[in-house]
């Protein structure tokens, strides 16, 4: 399940119609051409006939009809089937007062939003499972959920709508409003000829006075027309949409068109010419998925002479689920985001035609349960657009071996993808590379700043990737409550730097805010993915350690001779001010460690084991991974941390602190001795091998290869001052194949 699309939103407990951001950069044209007022009025002067756009934009109940019975989306037909069941055979769930003022009392956001999304759920079933000739009861069940809908008090979420008096939601139109009315709109254009003229009628006169009047007409100002982010591209694009749909007044489609395009062009300046979404993947898929679909219903209704998906920057941001992509369908998962994202088969089909992407990814098409806000938008075009043999184009067996990676410039994101080979011992010596069995490698790590949307405090954070799962993990987002968006937020396990792999330093967390920020000093990435580096000061996230003068974490990544193994290390370095040596340590009401100036943690789903002291093992499905680090200045422990995943499902993450127990003076001695009497945990002479290319790779001075003699030229290191220094590697290896397991597994 997706967890993100929960709920893709922020809190904002403030009426809608304030805005509370500049003017959107220019910079986020992104290579379109866009159009001004008097190109826009000559496009729809040439829409001739009265209707004409709209009839070209129309899904059309025989296409869709037919669309909906293909084999391929056989499961999702029968969980429309169960669904549509439910919903004939049991009342529409009530909206309640109790459950509007929950959030408000309580701070509890789901109860109102469980019912609100199992309404829309129950009507997006119904209007397609009445493309069906045969089922002229969902025609009557159909209208009275169109009924019930046109009721509401709201079609916003109550976590919107401030305290939720009347005056804070006559006018108001959030990410859901929006949503709700593109959906009514849809389904007119889809059933209209089969529904009462007084159920279209009354979508109408809902849509022009919760909508069009005071979005087109009265032109209040909402917050999110000027967004960089999400709310832009879905609010915008939604009210876009509908208009086309519902509105025959020319000068309001004119409104409407040069106002949507105003949101667009916001939402995509939050974007850099990389086309990295901060907010993570979820709300790739739901921002820029809501672009698309406004851009791809303008192309239609102008006849082709509005279009959005050209340059670029939309091809980079098109491309940029791929490019996050690890292995198996999970993605780098930064921000508010899942690891196993279900993006949804329609919009990838699309943008793959559109843009020439060849998919990974393997072909799965959502069912509407699989979203939990049952979209549906997603479900529509999931249903038209999808195209398995788009997924077809690379088999699996060469995608694991599509070795690459890419630096996301403006974000500061770095992943590097690349292959592992499965040992088999009645493998024959010499034999070919595309013989052999092979499982997805790869590694992330994150720069950038801690006032990013949907922000978490991870500057310097790590995933580690092998065989389908992430072993070194982000927990991604957590449950939204009102907790959640409100001061002190910083404080959750999801969003704290106690969530992620990065140090405490003199008990004290990352701090937020845009001043705390990653310098990223060097960075280099191997073409065929098999090695990536990065050197980052990360001293400006840690403003409340007085005493720290710099922290610097260098990150070393390889995939070692023919694929055997790959290793990271990681080379923290922490340097303090002079006398600082006095300085008391702060106590984390979370960590308590008392007394270890440096604490440096490591987050896994997987409970890792002690193999010896040095030296601990995390077993995975496809591959085990060791960590090796200096036992005589590091104390290794390790915690379960049991918390809720986004979507309240508890989960249990297991958190391994390496505590630092020596002196500066002792600290950074014996580094080139520390693997003397470390039992290597896989072919001897290939570890150590690969190690010590990685201390020649750290002993180069000069070049673009980040390394310690580097740093000392970038003027990080300054061997005068009393330091700290930690490294750590982890060392992956796939597993034997299950008919050869070795007597060590």
């Amino acid at each position: 399940m997706n967890a993100v699309q929960g709920s893709n939103h922020d809190i904002e407990n403030k009426p809608m119609h304030i805005r509370t951001r500049g003017a959107a950069d220019e910079s986020g044209a992104g290579g379109i051409d866009w159009p001004d007022e008097q190109r826009i009025q000559q496009v729809l002067h040439n829409i001739n006939k009265r209707n004409h756009g709209q009839e070209s934009i129309g899904w059309k109940a025989g296409k869709l009809r037919e669309r909906l019975f293909r084999p391929e989306l056989a499961e999702l037909l029968e969980d429309l089937q169960t669904y549509g069941e439910r919903a004939l055979n049991g009342p529409l769930p009530l909206l309640t007062f109790q459950l509007f003022r929950q959030f408000g009392t309580t701070g509890d956001r789901k109860a109102y939003e469980h019912v609100y999304f199992d309404r829309r759920g129950r009507l997006a079933a119904v209007s397609l499972l009445a493309l069906d000739s045969n089922a002229p009861d969902m025609f009557h069940a159909l209208e009275e959920m169109l009924w019930a809908v046109c009721n509401e008090y709201t079609w916003c979420l109550p976590a919107h709508l401030g305290t939720g008096e009347a005056e804070q939601v006559e006018g108001n139109i959030d990410l859901f409003a929006a949503e709700t009315v593109h959906m009514l709109a849809e389904i007119v254009g889809i059933h209209r000829h089969h529904l009462d003229p007084l159920v279209v009628e009354r979508i109408s006169m809902e849509a022009e006075r919760r909508i069009f009047t005071p979005l087109y007409r009265e032109k209040r100002a909402y917050h999110w027309q000027t967004a960089d982010h999400n709310w832009s591209a879905v609010c915008g694009g939604c009210c876009g949409m509908a208009a086309m749909l519902l509105l025959e007044d020319k000068m309001m489609l004119l409104e409407s068109t040069r106002q949507t395009l105003g949101c667009m062009k916001a939402f995509l300046s939050g974007y850099g010419e990389d086309g990295g979404c901060a907010e993570g993947i979820g709300y790739w898929v739901y921002g820029f998925g809501y672009f698309v679909y406004y851009a791809e219903m303008l192309l239609g209704y102008s006849g082709g002479a509005l279009n959005l998906l050209t340059g670029s920057k939309i091809a980079a941001i098109a491309a940029f689920p791929l490019r996050i992509h690890l292995s198996g369908g999970i993605f780098v998962n930064y921000s508010d985001s899942s690891e196993h994202e279900e993006i949804p088969s329609g919009l990838l089909s699309r943008l793959a035609a559109r843009f020439g992407m060849q998919v990974d990814l393997p072909l799965h098409i959502p069912r509407l349960t699989d979203d939990p806000c049952r979209r549906w938008a997603h479900l529509l075009r999931n249903v038209m657009w999808s195209a398995p043999a788009v997924y077809g184009r690379v088999h699996e067996e060469a995608a694991v071996q599509a070795n690459g990676g890419f630096i996301f410039q403006q974000l500061k994101w770095m992943v590097a993808k690349g292959a592992l080979h499965v040992p088999n011992a009645r493998e024959e010596e010499g034999s070919l590379r595309s013989d052999r069995e092979w499982i997805q490698a790869a590694c992330s790590f994150k720069g950038g700043h801690n006032d990013e949307p949907h922000n978490h405090n991870d500057l310097g954070q790590v995933i580690i990737h092998c065989g389908g799962e992430n072993i070194l993990c982000d927990p991604g987002a957590g449950v939204y409550t009102q907790a959640y968006f409100a001061p002190g937020r910083e404080r959750l396990f999801h969003i704290s730097s106690a969530g992620h792999n990065v140090p405490l330093i003199q008990g004290c967390e990352q701090g937020s805010g845009r001043q705390a920020e990653a310098e990223l000093l060097e960075f280099k990435l191997e073409p065929d993915g098999c090695g990536m580096q990065a050197a980052l000061d990360l001293t400006r996230a840690y403003p409340e350690v007085e005493s720290l003068h710099q922290y610097t974490r260098h990150l070393c990544w390889r995939i070692g001779k023919d694929g055997a193994v790959a290793t990271l290390r990681v080379i923290d370095r922490f340097q303090w001010r002079d006398g600082a040596e006095d300085d008391s340590v702060k106590f984390s009401v979370e960590q308590p460690y008392a007394g270890s100036r440096v604490v440096e943690r490591w987050i896994s789903r997987i409970c890792p084991v002690v193999e010896k002291e040095g030296q601990l093992k995390w077993q995975a499905s496809r591959a085990n991974m060791y960590m090796i680090y200096d036992a005589i200045q590091w104390q290794a422990e390790t915690e379960a941390v049991h918390t809720m995943g986004h979507d309240q499902v508890p989960v249990t993450f297991y958190r391994t602190s390496l505590m630092w127990k020596g002196n500066e003076a002792t600290a950074t001695k014996g580094e080139d001795e520390r693997f003397g009497d470390v039992l290597m945990p896989t072919g001897v002479s290939e570890t150590q091998d690969f190690l010590g290319t990685l201390e020649v790779l750290e002993s180069t001075d000069g070049g673009d290869t980040p390394g310690v003699a580097g740093e000392q030229a970038h003027g990080i290191a300054n061997l005068d001052m009393p330091e700290i220094l930690c490294q750590v590697d982890f060392i992956i290896e796939s597993h034997k194949r299950e008919t050869e397991v070795s007597p060590r597994e």
